[in-house]
């Protein structure tokens, strides 16, 4: 007599990030704002490829001339192209946004590691000084 042997179905577990990415997919906005931010930086990588016109390039013949079919967005009191310079702007928001970023990250997680690692009073610390921090009115601070 033989038994019948099924197949062995080696089952894989999904990893969080995998799952995390179909989760993320199966939302319709989700999947529209990934779409906006991505098209955004190929954009701002592109640029010099997509402008017609130097941003910086002024023409006085040009002076504050309503939207075209050679300035797409018009042009300015300079007589510089709108859209040249708002698509090289947005290499410019870009590039704030990543340093800003990246500053955050190089300050937050050391100090949260220490206040995490380091012990009870260095852990009050670090919440006294970020509550003396917040305490403060933000536009205080920006106008200083």
């Amino acid at each position: 007599m033989t038994a019948l042997s099924a197949p062995i179905f080696d089952l894989e577990e999904e990893s969080p990030g995998a799952r995390a990415w179909r989760r993320l997919l199966q939302r319709k906005s989700a999947v529209l704002g990934l779409v906006i931010i991505v098209l955004f930086v190929l954009i701002a990588i592109v640029a010099p490829l997509i402008t017609p016109y130097d941003p910086a390039q002024q023409s006085w013949t040009s002076i504050r001339k309503p939207p075209s079919l050679q300035h797409w967005f018009g042009t300015d009191e300079s007589g510089r192209d709108l859209f040249s310079r708002v698509i090289f702007g947005a290499r410019a928001s870009l590039l704030a946004g990543v340093v800003s970023i990246s500053i955050a990250l190089g300050l937050g997680v050391p100090i949260g590691l220490l206040a995490g690692y380091g012990g009870r009073w260095i852990d009050a610390l670090i919440s006294r000084i970020t509550d003396a921090m917040l305490a403060i009115p933000f536009l205080i601070l920006a106008i200083a």
